[in-house]
């Protein structure tokens, strides 16, 4: 069987071309529902009507990697788990009718042990007036493709997003 390859580390920085995601109702009631939640604010008709938080999911989890994973120069593979997800929210809530610009960006690569793990933003901005309405950040731990002879520097600090993703691969690994 052929080993994975190890990403590039290249392509920390590279931004990927923004695409548009225009919030509905509809998606909006459908994810509350998925998740199960009851506040009303998410099933609303009026102008209360509103997005729960982890609702940026929906259009930057897979939709903000594609590009990326498209990238060739990259080297990413589907030997992997996702380690972690967090948001950083603008001021004012998602809302429907709102259109979102969104530009991925590949923010880190770092090697843990044998394995790889790329942390992929995704800035989405309101179109209307170009403020944030969500910074997403995956931590994509890519298993066993770090290089055996790793000139990369992993003695570094690692952060509570890099020690929660390892021990998220460490554990869907076993």
């Amino acid at each position: 069987m052929r080993e994975p390859m190890a990403l590039n580390p290249d392509k920390v920085g590279t931004s990927y071309p923004p695409y548009t995601y225009e919030v509905s109702r509809e998606k909006i009631r459908e994810y509350a529902m998925a998740l199960g939640e009851r506040d009303p604010r998410y099933y609303s008709d009026g102008d209360d009507c509103v997005a729960p938080p982890t609702f940026a999911a929906a259009f930057t989890v897979t939709k903000g990697g594609q590009a990326a994973f498209a990238d060739p120069d990259l080297g990413a593979h589907w030997t992997l788990v996702h380690g972690s997800q967090t948001y950083q929210f603008g001021s004012r809530p998602i809302r429907p009718g709102d259109v979102l610009s969104c530009t991925p960006r590949i923010a880190d690569i770092a090697v843990r042990g044998s394995n790889e793990l790329m942390t992929i933003e995704v800035d989405c901005r309101f179109a209307d007036d170009d403020t944030r309405a969500v910074l997403s950040k995956a931590v994509i731990v890519f298993l066993g493709s770090a290089p055996a002879a790793d000139t990369r520097d992993d003695t570094a600090p690692a952060t509570a997003a890099d020690d929660d993703a390892a021990r998220a691969a460490e554990e869907g690994a076993a």
